[in-house]
């Protein structure tokens, strides 16, 4: 990979203050300290923060007052001198109009202005650190803000397990149970709310063996966890979760009633639908898929290919009940995920 590839491209690149949990890796050392691409981050955390729209308008206003004022002076001593006037009342007369002209209740003004519009923006439940920040707030058009724990509860709760046939399934919550019991990856409140729900339906993975696991990431969107079952010891059942289009495109198969058919276009268009009208509805929807195959030591993302579509994860946040929803919003889209 070149240098000079932007930092999103470098797929191939361990930075500082990252933080692994599993697998294992050979890593070469390339930059240290202040030179690496954290130590950028941090230099720049300590520089001044950027100018406001409301502090650059100040500061220009001011530069326009002083011109102003120079203008001014020179002006009123040029005719004054004109005028046969003494030179030093004259000069005295021009200071003292400038200073005249200068609005030095400008900053009171300014100040008083802005405390009155902090004043009204927090009997809206708005909190403004900084005055000036009220200028570009004003300023935006779009506005996006991170929902979990602000407009929601931040307890994410498995609300239902569904079959690819959109029915209730004790058996995709069972295979997401196993998936989610056995990850050793990065913690994460979905799982924890598979597992809690497991748990109180009394779901334990006694009977089962964790072989391997491939990862979460942010490429792939899902977790594979490959388990063996007792009384079956040649074969492995390979349990994926994870975003739904990302899941859906390992699959060539989904089971129905215990059947399996193969994926064509009209199911993907229904499942797609399924996935659509949760969203709508402001749920966060995951989806389920697993393989058998035969026994082996090592597996890999490779293995994530021709599995069967097991059905979707349902999780709900809860709105705050301290949050005033609009009456056009309903509370089920008003905890839609993002």
């Amino acid at each position: 990979m070149q240098a000079e590839a932007a930092l999103s491209a470098r797929t191939n690149t361990v930075f500082l203050g990252a933080s692994v949990r599993s697998g294992t890796a050979k890593v070469l050392v390339v930059e240290t300290g202040r030179r690496t691409a954290f130590g950028a981050i941090a230099a720049r955390l300590r520089t001044r923060p950027p100018e406001t729209d409301f502090a650059r308008g100040v500061r220009q206003f001011g530069y326009l007052l002083i011109r102003a004022m120079v203008v001014i002076v020179l002006f009123v001593l040029t005719v004054n001198l004109l005028l046969d006037r003494p030179g030093i009342e004259s000069l005295l007369f021009a200071v003292a109009l400038a200073v005249g002209l200068s609005p030095e209740l400008l900053p009171a003004i300014v100040s008083v202005t802005l405390s009155a519009g902090a004043r009204a923006m927090s009997r809206r439940g708005v909190i403004v650190r900084r005055l000036e920040a009220i200028e570009n707030l004003g300023s935006m058009d779009i506005l996006c803000t991170d929902k979990t724990g602000t407009l929601t509860e931040g307890t994410i709760v498995l609300n239902d397990a569904l079959d690819a046939g959109n029915r209730p399934s004790d058996e995709v919550r069972r295979l997401a149970f196993l998936n989610a019991a056995f990850e050793s990856g990065i913690e994460n409140p979905l799982d924890a709310a598979i597992v809690a729900a497991g748990e109180s339906a009394g779901l334990t993975t006694h009977g089962f063996a964790k072989i391997d696991e491939i990862p979460y990431d942010f490429l792939r969107r899902r977790l594979t966890i490959v388990v063996a079952e007792d009384g079956a010891p040649t074969q492995h059942l390979i349990v994926t979760k994870g975003a739904f289009s990302n899941v859906l495109d390992t699959c060539s198969s989904l089971e129905r009633d215990a059947v399996d058919i193969p994926l064509t276009t009209e199911l993907r268009a229904e499942l797609d639908a399924v996935f659509q009208a949760k969203g709508a509805a402001g749920f966060r929807v995951l989806a389920v898929a697993t393989r058998r195959v035969a026994a082996k030591e090592r597996y890999g993302r490779d293995d994530e290919q021709g599995m069967t579509f097991r059905g979707f994860l349902v999780f709900f946040d809860r709105p705050r009940r301290t949050l005033n929803v609009p009456s056009t919003i309903s509370p089920s889209s008003a905890s839609a995920s993002r």
